[in-house]
């Protein structure tokens, strides 16, 4: 049987309250895991971790270990052996701990996760440090194939050992087209790249006109915790001078958020950023709610022809498009009833992938040690 440890950053919350796409993402892949029982989660310490995984959340000593990502790793090394043979070590996000790695213990068999663009990352912006990854990673996995292209900028040996596992998500059967309510959600971090302001203008003018809806705006600027920037503060206050069936919820846990997208009818995901995949988007999937996006990144591979994307979004183009919707009960039908087709991201599917993907590699791994 193979062991599977996982390092996560330091940012990400392994626990139900304040877990974001990452933490999500292997929480939900080692619920169907065959090495569920052989698998370890490492990360940062916090009160009540996920139910029913096996997770060791360290207190960063950020001085001492020269970093929060580091402390966490080197606490993660010094709990291990090293010589141990049958174990995968998956780093998610971070490629600097994985040349740190490689540069004490190279005998390992090592799996770097990319939920990120790896040009904007600390151990793989250059080409040479892309170049070292794929001459000793075991398995690279890219969670959209928007973030393996950029991986292989400016590169163009082929190599066998790249994988696109996208995130997981069960489809929610208590999402219901019959008994979906009129509201408009936009779900997500309020930060400028996500595009919140670009929403706010639309229901600028669309909350008068369509008085019969609800437009909702979930999420803060750092999700799970309750200060506020001062872009948030600006959404906020534009959000308060518009017609009562506005309004702002702030941070609410993800329970409640697939409780009230199984209600719902559209979800708004207008990022201005390329993003490198798009957890939202799935979720409004998975909850049969029209999902109206940017068409950038990982963002168009999720959304394809089951929903709305838009290109080049800008207030006007959205305001546009939603206002065709709210006119139009049997577009918004069509859309969804696309949603489940050939709906790609059920989590025992996607699991069933990874763990084929980590055989291969752990067959190769040994063969190569030989």
């Amino acid at each position: 049987m193979i062991n599977i440890d996982i390092i996560l950053p330091y940012k990400e919350l392994f626990a139900p309250n304040g877990a974001s796409a990452v933490s999500i993402s292997v929480k939900n892949s080692i619920q169907n895991s065959e090495y569920k029982k052989t698998t370890r989660v490492f990360g940062q310490y916090v009160e009540n971790s996920f139910d029913n995984i096996n997770f060791t959340g360290f207190i960063t000593k950020k001085l001492l270990h020269f970093g929060n990502n580091l402390s966490i790793f080197k606490q993660y090394l010094n709990q291990i052996n090293l010589n141990k043979s049958n174990r995968i070590i998956e780093i998610h996000n971070r490629p600097y701990l994985f040349h740190y790695l490689l540069n004490k213990q190279n005998n390992q068999c090592v799996v770097l996760y990319f939920h990120n663009d790896p040009l904007s990352m600390k151990g793989s912006k250059t080409k040479n440090e892309r170049l070292a990854i794929l001459s000793k990673a075991s398995g690279i996995v890219f969670v959209s194939k928007y973030l393996r292209d950029k991986f292989f900028t400016d590169i163009n040996e082929s190599f066998d050992r790249t994988f696109i596992i996208p995130n997981s998500l069960d489809r929610n059967q208590e999402a219901i087209i019959e008994k979906k309510q009129k509201i408009v959600l936009f779900v997500g971090r309020i930060v400028e790249e996500k595009g919140v302001d670009l929403y706010v203008d639309a229901i600028k003018e669309l909350s008068g006109e369509f008085s019969d809806w609800s437009f909702l705006v979930i999420g803060s600027s750092k999700l799970g915790y309750d200060k506020k920037s001062s872009y948030e503060k600006e959404i906020i206050q534009s959000l308060k001078k518009l017609d009562n069936n506005v309004e702002f919820q702030g941070y609410v846990t993800n329970e409640k958020v697939k409780d009230l997208m199984s209600k719902s009818s559209i979800l708004v995901v207008p990022s201005i950023w390329q993003e490198p995949f798009g957890m939202t988007a799935i979720e409004g999937l998975s909850n049969k709610m029209v999902v109206v996006g940017s068409e950038v990144g990982g963002l168009s591979e999720i959304i394809k022809d089951k929903g709305v994307l838009i290109k080049d979004i800008d207030s006007r183009k959205l305001t546009t498009k939603l206002r065709e919707l709210l006119n139009s009960s049997v577009e918004i039908k069509k859309y969804q009833n696309l949603t489940w087709d050939n709906y790609s991201f059920d989590q025992k599917n996607i699991s069933s992938l990874q763990d084929n993907m980590r055989r291969e590699i752990f067959t190769k791994f040994n063969n190569s040690s030989q």
